[in-house]
Parts: structure tokens; sequence; C-alpha cells
């Protein structure tokens, strides 16, 4: 239960995993996306409406590996676009979805301990784009954080005052 498992206290954002190839053996790629979309907007809205809190997809891939599954490099990249174009809608509004992790990223020479979800980012060049891509993307939400955010963003506030610091005596007293 996402709800009650997240209202433990001392817990501050909640968590979420995703694996449609699995969850949804034998389905096409057009309906697994479409759950995954589904997927996401109901656990943002849960976090938001109900928890209050940040949600963060801490576990997303495909298996290239699986005899069952639709996906491939290139389907792999569309699920990884979706996830983060999930994302990126909940921050344009201010929403709760807070980040996604890709499982599993491997640097070179270590892929022997794949198991079908492992992406070499040197070898996957789209995959790669579109993480980048992704966090440019996010960084300028970021760097611009004007709008009110829920989860008490100050980061605006902390950058003038530390403008003001750097600023002579003089020119903090005009």
């Amino acid at each position: 239960d996402f709800i009650r498992n997240h209202r433990v206290l001392g817990v501050d954002f909640a968590s979420v995993h995703i694996y449609p190839d699995t969850w949804m053996s034998g389905a096409t790629l057009e309906a697994q996306l479409k759950f995954v979309a589904s997927w996401m907007q109901a656990h943002i809205a849960d976090a938001e409406g109900t928890l209050g809190m940040p949600v963060v997809f801490t576990e997303f891939g495909a298996s290239t590996k699986a005899r069952t599954s639709v996906f491939n490099a290139t389907t792999r990249d569309q699920l990884i676009q979706a996830v983060y174009g999930q994302l990126l809608d909940s921050t344009r509004r201010g929403g709760a979805g807070a980040g996604a992790l890709l499982w599993q990223v491997f640097p070179e020479g270590t892929d022997y301990m794949d198991d079908g979800y492992g992406v070499v980012l040197p070898r996957a060049a789209a995959t790669a784009r579109i993480m980048s891509t992704h966090s440019k993307e996010l960084a300028v939400f970021s760097s611009r954080c004007a709008w009110s955010c829920r989860w008490g963003c100050r980061r605006r506030e902390q950058q003038s005052e530390d403008v003001d610091d750097d600023l002579p005596f003089v020119s903090r007293m005009n």
C-alpha cells in the first residue's frame, strides 16, 4: 500500500519502482507505455494530495534480455523518455515528481553483471543523450526556482543573500 507505507514517521519522500516488461509480460510497448504514464501520474497525485511529499521513481527500466520482452535498446529509450517526460511535466507545474533512477547504469568493463537492465553509456549514445537532455531540462527549472515551491524551496532567497554578501558594504547600503 503506497500511501500507508509512506505515512511512517520520519519518511520525507516516497519511492516507487517501474518495471512494465515484467509486470505486463506479453503486452505491447504501447500498452506498457500507457500503463507507465498512468502509474506515474497516480503516484505523483497521491504523493502531492495525500502524502504531501515528493516521490522519486527509484528504479525503472526494461530488460533487453527477457524472451517475452518487447524491449530492445530502441524501445528501452522510449520507456526512458516516457518516464522523464512524466517527471518533467510534474516539475513544470511544481508537482511531486522529484526524480528517477534508471536501473542500472554500468561503467565500461562491468557489464558482465548485466541482468538485462544494464546500460553502458559509452555504448548507448542515444540513451546517454536522453539522460543528458533530461538533466539539462531539470537544471533550467532548478536555476529559476522563482515559482512558489510546495516543498519549501528557498533557493532564490539564498541566492540573493549570497549575492548581497559578495557586494561591498556601500553597495548593500543603497
